[in-house]
């Protein structure tokens, strides 16, 4: 390996501070899309009114987790994300076999997720102006305006999340503090943090839809190689995602605990599954916020895609950059040092496979895009986990990097197979 890319081979460096990043991996994260779809099922499949400690342990255990290749961080600056740190632990040929199943899962987790944001576009239209569009009129309009931001500096895309981020935790936290000020159902109480009412329902699925509502916070890695001072910042960027994302969603499952009453939180849930979150709302916040909501809920789905597809662009560069993918796909833009080849290609991608899901739904066909993802959180920590086991083991059980910052920087870049 060598130790330093040719610039013309380098996403820019120094471009993301530790609060960029930490925006780009909560849009990614979707706070308002995850609160108002999948918190619901949360409750009404799995723990109902101790969701909060669902929360809180899966907080825990993805803290640990995360240690782990903090560990690594300060070794490794690449846009290739898991699969550069998979690789440094278990191998090349499990690093490679890893980066396609990152690949191949954020693509259908991210094509899936247009759908929804077609559909929740068609429906604001309809809400707010009385009419409806062809869902995948909304859907070709957000890709194309998803490539132009994912062609230039990263930064760009870093900005318009920024904002994303603050409306949608910033409404939710609104509805969160007006549960809180008029008392929910039955007075502010903790129940839901004790285990009685964590193992009432279906613990295994309840943490289950948990760590699905984290998905996205380990594209912390992605954006190593266009941080600033890297050795500090993706260490930090990863355990305040962690921390923000957790304190999020127990904030949040507690307040909607208490607006719909403890006990019985879970089976409202379960029987009205789209109006759990927007009935409380307008509830206690006023109605005036369920179309508010509907509005940041569209665009949190796009920065949601956005996000992904940010990720996926930097995974198909590095994996050209290795040489495991059409070498293209490695180009860099001269001025704006993205990897504009790759962002291109993979809304190219999005395009195409959504239209043909059209055609599909045209003659009747039965078209399924979700089950794919549901790899995405799983099968790559799972094989971080073990590489960061290898990692020490291969390193003789040296100081971990997050305890030694007096320790020489000896970050290593992957390979540039490519001689232009």
């Amino acid at each position: 390996m060598s130790d330093k890319l040719p610039e013309r081979r380098t996403l820019r460096p120094n471009s993301l501070g530790v609060a960029a990043i930490v925006f780009l991996i909560i849009a990614t994260v979707a706070p308002l899309g995850g609160a108002i779809s999948a918190l619901p099922l949360t409750f009404g499949l799995g723990t109902g009114g101790g969701t909060p400690l669902a929360f809180a342990i899966v907080a825990a255990v993805l803290i640990i987790f995360t240690f782990g290749y903090i560990a690594m961080s300060r070794h490794i600056t690449s846009a290739g994300g898991f699969y550069v740190y998979i690789g440094k632990g278990l191998g090349q040929r499990m690093a490679r076999a890893a980066g396609y199943v990152a690949f191949i899962s954020y693509n259908v987790f991210q094509i899936a997720l247009w759908g929804v944001f077609g559909f929740f576009g068609n429906v604001f239209t309809s809400m707010t102006f009385g009419f409806e569009v062809p869902w995948i009129l909304w859907v070709l309009i957000g890709i194309l305006v998803m490539g132009l931001l994912g062609y230039f500096d990263i930064n760009v895309s870093s900005r318009v999340l920024a904002v994303a981020v603050i409306l949608e935790v910033a409404i939710i936290f609104a509805m969160n503090i007006a549960i809180l000020v008029q008392g929910g159902a039955e007075g502010i109480n903790f129940r839901s943090f004790t285990i009685a009412e964590f193992s009432a329902g279906t613990p295994a699925i309840g943490l289950m839809f948990a760590l699905l509502l984290f998905i996205g916070f380990e594209a912390t890695a992605i954006y190593a190689e266009e941080a600033r001072e890297p050795r500090r910042t993706i260490p930090r960027a990863a355990i305040i995602s962690v921390l923000v994302i957790a304190v999020f969603y127990m904030f949040t499952s507690w307040a909607l605990a208490l607006a719909w009453g403890v006990s019985e939180s879970g089976a409202i849930a379960i029987a009205d599954l789209g109006g759990f979150t927007l009935g409380a709302a307008a509830m206690y916040l006023g109605e005036w916020s369920v179309p508010v909501m509907m509005i940041l809920f569209v665009f949190s789905t796009f920065a949601t895609n956005l996000g992904f597809h940010n990720a996926i662009a930097r995974y198909q560069f590095s994996l050209a950059r290795d040489g495991w993918a059409p070498r293209a796909l490695a180009k860099v833009h001269p001025k704006h040092q993205s990897p504009f080849i790759a962002s291109i290609t993979q809304t190219v991608i999005a395009a195409i496979v959504l239209a043909a899901e059209v055609v599909l739904l045209v003659v009747n066909w039965d078209v399924q895009t979700d089950g794919a993802g549901g790899v995405v959180p799983y099968l790559p920590w799972l094989l971080l986990a073990a590489a960061v086991a290898g990692f020490a083991w291969s390193t003789g059980g040296r100081r971990p990097a997050w305890l030694d910052e007096s320790a020489p920087d000896t970050r290593d870049t992957v390979k540039d197979e490519v001689a232009s």
